[in-house]
């Protein structure tokens, strides 16, 4: 479990999510890799790193469009983080995304809030240009078909307008580097704000990991 509290410095409690985060990372792999392959090796070839930033002045009152995403209301960034998400499962897999035969081949996502000056908490000030960074790790089954995404511009132009997003910087994810507390360098940077957060708290959810857990209804 995660000890978080409000007398633990934020970068213990951030380095926590990190190693959290790194261990949820590892678990896909794990699962999705061969036997024989290293962990390393998988997650160079199948992982992303990418910075979501929104258009903060578009408006987010929106009817339901015409494949079935609500838009009603302001809608918060991990809210237009699940969106993307899976509007991009879509384009991989078709519409039938969501059922539980995709299950083995949905990428596992991580997005993690994040604000201005989130480096230096103690003189933040006013939450400024809230944005997301993600750690996003795809199958061996859905990677041509998310590299086939990206590289149309077309097509990720219709995504971003969709979701009133301004810029996405998508970056293979080859950092292997780690902090001294032992989690990756990138995880850490994707949770710097959590730390912050549940020092001082601003927002009431900082971070998902996709895809969300089924329950399983017991009679």
């Amino acid at each position: 479990m995660l000890e978080s509290s409000h007398r633990s410095k934020p970068s213990s409690i951030t380095s926590q999510y990190a190693c959290w985060f790194d261990d949820r990372i590892n678990q896909f792999i794990s699962e999705h890799k061969s036997r024989v392959e290293p962990s390393q090796q998988f997650k160079r070839r199948n992982g992303f790193f990418i910075t979501i930033s929104f258009d903060q002045n578009a408006r987010t009152n929106r009817h339901k469009d015409a494949e079935g995403f609500e838009q009603r209301g302001e809608k918060s960034e991990l809210d237009r983080f699940s969106d993307l998400y899976n509007l991009i499962c879509r384009q991989m897999m078709g519409s039938n995304y969501h059922r539980p035969s995709f299950d083995p081949v949905r990428p596992l996502a991580i997005g993690c809030l994040d604000m201005n000056g989130s480096r230096y908490w103690k003189s933040m000030g006013e939450l400024e240009n809230p944005h997301i960074h993600s750690i996003w790790i795809l199958t061996d089954e859905t990677r041509e078909s998310f590299q086939e995404l990206i590289d149309d511009e077309k097509r990720m132009a219709s995504l971003k307008e969709r979701l009133s997003i301004r810029d996405l910087d998508i970056q293979a994810l080859d950092d292997d580097r780690r902090n001294s507390s032992g989690a990756s360098r990138v995880s850490s940077y994707t949770a710097k704000f959590i730390g912050h957060n549940n020092h001082d708290l601003k927002v009431s959810e900082d971070f998902r990991i996709l895809p969300l857990q089924r329950h399983t209804i017991l009679n």
